[in-house]
């Protein structure tokens, strides 16, 4: 009697821990890139232990590119499933993933509320009817890095074009070719062509310098001869300073390969910076960093605005402490942290911080390409945005990896694409509303259902 007696108290405890706010363990969905897994990982502990261990995490890691974690939400919310309660959310996606987010509103004291330290740029994507869906986690501005020491070692300036960029990029590239080490594998450029999202990202931003853009006034222009020029200096360069396998390279390939001394410049986000100057790093103490530059023949200087915020999953089953420890995590004093591993705060005031700016002095670097970076036009395509990035992240490697490949290429290849282009994304913009989803259910993996852990707590799960 008295083994049934303390079974059944043992499952009642058991019971309530499952459902019982009061024991609720988190899981939160993040990216792994450079430091953030270690971040995650540290920040989630201090919150857990503020809780006396009342709470637990659980830290899923999501795939490297970013189309695939997409995906993977659209999957999981789809199936209304509430394993996964806080999702690291791209500024682009806030748009086709608000329905799916839980209003945070209700969580948020006025102080916490207060969006004003924002910078302009994040704060409209902040909301969604009126209710704040996401918290701003960190930002990020595509830039460009340079050796400083081959700038010495040859003479050469900081480009202050592309053009100059080019030259600059093309003249060391071929000086550095004549040691037999560097023959085959040193080039003047890293640029990621992959076709995911990056890859809109770098394209946008290189219209952008070009004086172009890929919607103007409600209409797609990304065909106009801007971009034109924009995509036949990228062509060049894929036959000239780029390596030709970047086609399938993502930022961290990119990375890489400037890491290991192996280029002059690397079109890369700020995440890279305090990787590249560790101790072991063949380049550490000899980079620097400028906007993405403008074209000579008109343009500005530019930077694609990424960056990510936390988000709690409307099906979320203890949304209030989801939304605490998504507080926690944004907070100013952890976006203070971050920022020392390059993590570019959300927050305007960091970058006039003495002691921030003292401990990185990189994002004093930062702060007017942020306030000057282009958005990506997720706003204008809302829902549609995926389907949208995608055309273009398609078209533009496609055009690449033709240069490269096809003897039959011509520049006047680019205008046909780009026109292909316009059209798809125009007949994407004329859609009002995007195709259902599904609403297929989604398989939990073994060990998330109830009765698994039920078992696991009594000793009887495999």
């Amino acid at each position: 009697m008295k083994i049934y007696l303390k079974l059944l108290t043992v499952f009642a405890a058991a019971f309530l821990c499952f459902f019982d706010a009061n024991c609720a363990t988190i899981k939160i969905a993040c990216k792994a890139k450079g430091r953030e897994a270690e971040l995650i990982e540290k920040a989630t502990k201090e919150w857990m232990k503020s809780y006396k261990g009342e709470h637990s995490v659980e830290i899923i890691t999501l795939p490297r590119a970013s189309n695939e974690c997409l995906a993977l939400y659209l999957q999981w919310l789809s199936a209304e499933t509430f394993d996964v309660d806080i999702l690291q959310v791209d500024l682009a996606w806030i748009g086709m993933l608000a329905d799916y987010l839980h209003p945070l509103d209700e969580f948020l004291s006025e102080e916490e509320a207060d969006v004003s330290d924002y910078f302009p740029v994040i704060k409209k994507h902040i909301y969604h009817n009126g209710k704040i869906v996401v918290l701003p986690w960190y930002a990020d501005c595509g830039v460009m890095y340079y050796r400083t020491d081959l700038l010495q070692k040859y003479g050469k300036p900081v480009p202050q074009s592309w053009e100059e960029l080019h030259e600059i990029a093309l003249y060391i590239q071929n000086e550095e070719r004549k040691d037999p080490l560097k023959r085959n594998k040193f080039y003047g450029l890293g640029f990621p062509a992959k076709a995911f999202e990056e890859l809109t990202c770098s394209f946008l931003e290189l219209v952008d310098s070009f004086g172009g853009a890929i919607i103007k006034d409600g209409k797609v222009i990304v065909n106009s001869n801007e971009c034109v020029k924009a995509v036949k200096f990228l062509v060049h360069s894929f036959g000239s300073i780029i390596n030709r396998g970047a086609v399938n390279h993502s930022g961290e390939e990119i990375r890489g390969l400037f890491q290991s001394g192996n280029s002059v410049f690397m079109r890369n986000w700020p995440y890279a910076w305090s990787l590249m100057n560790e101790q072991t790093a063949e380049v550490a103490g000899k980079i620097g960093v400028i906007p993405i530059p403008p074209s000579a023949k008109g343009g500005k200087p530019s930077g694609t605005l990424g960056g990510w915020s936390l988000a709690v999953s409307k099906y979320s089953k203890h949304p209030h402490i989801s939304a605490d420890l998504a507080k926690f995590m944004t907070s100013k004093e952890q976006q203070r942290v971050r920022s020392e591993f390059s993590y570019l705060p959300a927050r305007a005031s960091l970058y006039r911080d003495s002691k921030v700016l003292e401990n990185n002095p990189f994002l004093g670097y930062m702060y007017k390409p942020l306030r000057n970076s282009v958005a990506r036009p997720s706003k204008i395509f809302g829902k549609n945005y995926q389907r949208a990035s995608t055309e273009i992240f398609n078209a533009i490697n496609t055009i690449i990896t033709e240069s490269v490949e096809s003897e039959n290429f011509q520049e006047k290849d680019i205008k046909k694409y780009l026109d292909r282009l316009a059209r798809k994304l125009n007949k994407i913009l004329e859609k009002t509303s995007p195709p259902p989803v599904s609403k297929k259910k989604v398989s939990l993996p073994k060990g998330e259902g109830f009765l698994y852990r039920i078992k696991k707590f009594f000793g009887l799960s495999n």
